[in-house]
């Protein structure tokens, strides 16, 4: 049946390119990207190559979400991912708003599509519940391999290691400040949710700036199935409290040479509903960088970035007895650097040439009430990497990339389990490659393709585990099992596309993908209760689908999209016929997303937004393994002008999350507690 899809997607593609090839080419004028205006500047991208790019000029398929759209998502997990679930091939699973997305990037897992603040690294599965998208300005998503101009990210916590072979999703944040402003919010709504923000932004002479908190508490909800581990008998507690802020400085009148910092630290706490489950959750964020355009053809920049996560939560005693059996944690600190040379030469092509380093340590503890912490695990990991692209174009229509990189990678354990293991450092070194084209055809149609590599060593949690493996299947013992005998994994990502525009605001595009890992290391869920899961290799795991979209911007105040991803993945593993030839864990056959915003000429604005997810399996066992159909999720945001002047507004708005009330089930028997729905005032002067 997918086959026939993908086919008839094909057919239906090759009859848009034949009907539209008549259309006569057209020359454009030269542009600078760095003197354009506001509507040119919605067509530029720096995510494929570090800095400003039209995007007729880069080979990548890029989508660019604006600080319009990042309002108008409503978020009933509180996680960014949420906001990159609209766009093909995402398919996202947020547990609840105290747990990660273990959702799909191309249908390959979680941890192939890498998070970027600026354009370096951040953690996929902690960082979207950590970050606070009013410092967001836009959110650029490069789908398909990306592996050679960024780095992976050496986390070591949830499902390890990431790697952009996927793709790679950058948090653009807000630089220069074109007008002072303050906003203050306050909402309320199910679960006795109270939430406040305040946001400020300001310039003065080259300074550009912006502070802003934001407060959320609530009873929440019990988020697990029935008889589920997490055994929640009362409604969990849940408070989130982030500051943040951001300076840019622009050396020069010029604004040809920058320096910018941004900071953000963020407190979870809360329970998991029941005694002796509480949990508190530290996460910090810096990123500094620097950037110089020394003339019309060469320029550098310069990041560094520091990641700290540090999570503390109770385990009590299963069963429902008010016993604390003890106080664990994990702590997590990763500090990303990097450097690159840009040099424009040529009509449009850019040769760029850098390099990173990343040093991740990360250690677990427990204090089993004997007044000292004892820890489990300890290691420390060290990434370097070198890399070079160039982007030519021959002629104005056609672009072709190439780049190399040489990654270095090494991972010292100290302790694992508590012991000193007997073979405590290892280290790796891979060249990988991407290669990529686009054609435009004439002004309406563009033809692009791009493949590359990637590798990715296991992480300690996966080597490790958090529990031994004499607690398989012990009720009460919730965690990672162990595997020491883990081998890093290498893949290959290719894509095809064709972008049309049907009409100057009308544009449709289609993806087909291929992805293949060998030995890919997945997290394979061992048991429900007690939730237990363990990392292993396959001998290899592929996806293969196509995505076909349809978005429109218009003047009018009316913005709408379509999208569908057809996926079909399987795992190989010759030696265990239980694991042979199924589904990749958490990778769904259908994605339909749909969603649309008007804006009436009385101020009020509508933006509904549809997904369906046709279901996906929880593990690489045939005889084990459970089947789930989240089906259709229907949100809406809407939004009313109250006051309108020069000086000030005042807005009432509403989030309505899962209106149909689906609540259906997840992994690790979590279930979507259904409906929920937000009311608030916002006020702007």
């Amino acid at each position: 049946m997918i086959k026939k899809k993908l086919f008839l997607s094909a057919v239906s593609l090759l009859s848009i390119l034949l009907s539209s090839f008549v259309i006569a080419q057209e020359d454009e004028n030269d542009r600078n990207v760095f003197q354009l205006s506001l509507e040119e500047l919605m067509n530029v991208v720096i995510t494929p190559s570090r800095i400003p790019r039209f995007a007729e000029n880069v080979t990548q398929k890029i989508d660019v979400i604006n600080s319009q759209e990042i309002q108008q998502t409503v978020s009933g997990n509180r996680n960014i991912c949420e906001v990159i679930g609209k766009l093909p091939g995402a398919s996202v699973t947020v547990l609840s708003r105290n747990d990660a997305n273990w959702g799909t990037y191309g249908g390959i897992g979680p941890k192939y599509s890498t998070y970027m603040l600026q354009g370096i690294p951040l953690d996929a599965f902690v960082d979207p519940m950590s970050l606070d998208l009013n410092a967001i300005d836009r959110i650029e998503v490069q789908r398909g391999p990306a592996s050679v101009f960024y780095p992976n990210f050496l986390s070591q916590d949830f499902a390890g290691n990431q790697t952009p072979l996927g793709g790679t999703i950058n948090l653009i944040l807000k630089e220069k400040i074109t007008k002072q402003g303050t906003s203050v919010s306050t909402s309320f709504g199910s679960y006795n949710t109270l939430n406040g923000q305040i946001f400020h932004q300001n310039h003065t002479v080259r300074f550009h700036y912006f502070i802003g908190t934001s407060y959320e508490i609530s009873d929440y909800v019990n988020y697990g199935t029935d008889s589920s581990w997490l055994n929640i008998k009362k409604n969990p507690a849940y408070k989130k409290t982030k500051l943040y802020g951001g300076v840019t400085y622009f050396v020069d009148e010029e604004e040809k040479q920058k320096i910018s910092v941004f900071a953000q630290e963020t407190w979870h706490d809360g329970d998991k509903g029941r005694v002796y489950q509480q949990f508190g959750n530290l996460y910090g964020t810096l990123n500094t960088g620097y950037s110089i355009i020394f003339n019309d053809e060469l320029s550098m920049q310069s990041h560094f970035g520091v990641r700290s996560y540090d999570r503390a939560w109770q385990e009590s005693v299963y069963g429902g007895s008010d016993t604390l059996k003890s106080n664990a944690g994990v702590n997590q600190i990763i500090i990303p650097v990097d450097i690159s040379l840009s040099w424009a030469h040529g009509k449009n092509n850019v040769l760029s040439i850098g390099s990173d380093y990343q040093n991740a340590k990360y250690f677990t503890w427990a204090d089993p009430l004997a007044g000292y912490r004892i820890y489990g695990n300890k290691s420390s990991a060290t990434q370097i990497g070198i890399y070079a692209q160039e982007e030519w174009s021959p002629i104005e229509q056609f672009v072709l990339r190439s780049g190399l990189r040489f990654a270095y990678i090494k991972n010292v354990i100290e302790l694992s389990n508590g012991f000193t293991p007997s073979n405590n450092n290892d280290s790796w070194n891979k060249l990988l490659w991407s290669v990529g084209t686009r054609y435009s055809v004439n002004k309406m149609i563009a033809l692009f393709a791009n493949a590359g590599s990637s590798f990715a060593t296991p992480a300690l949690k996966s080597i490790a585990g958090t529990i031994p493996i004499t607690d398989l299947r012990i009720v009460g013992h919730d965690g990672q099992l162990p595997n020491s005998n883990l081998k890093p994994e290498s893949g290959i990502g290719t894509d095809l596309g064709i972008d049309v525009k049907l009409m100057p605001d009308l544009n449709l595009s289609a993806r087909f993908f291929y992805t293949n890992i060998q030995d890919a290391i997945v997290d394979n869920v061992v048991s429900q209760n007690p939730s237990q899961s363990q990392s292993i290799n396959t001998g290899s795991s592929s996806s293969i689908g196509s995505e076909i979209g349809l978005t429109q911007r218009s003047l009018d105040g009316l913005a709408w999209y379509l999208n569908l991803t057809l996926l079909k993945s399987k795992t190989i593993n010759d030696l265990n016929s239980d694991q042979n030839n199924i589904e990749i864990p958490f990778s769904p056959k259908e994605i339909l997303n749909a969603g649309c915003s008007y804006t009436f000429q009385m101020g009020l604005t509508v933006a509904p937004s549809l997904n369906y997810n046709g279901g996906f399996y929880d593990r690489t066992s045939k005889s084990s393994r459970n089947w789930f159909k989240p089906g259709v999720t229907i949100n809406v945001f809407a939004e009313q002008n109250i006051i309108t002047k020069d000086s000030y507004s005042l807005k009432c708005f509403t989030q309505l999350y899962n209106i149909t009330n689906n609540d259906y089930e997840m992994p690790w028997q979590f279930k979507n507690p259904g409906f929920s729905a937000m009311f608030g005032l916002k006020t702007s002067f």
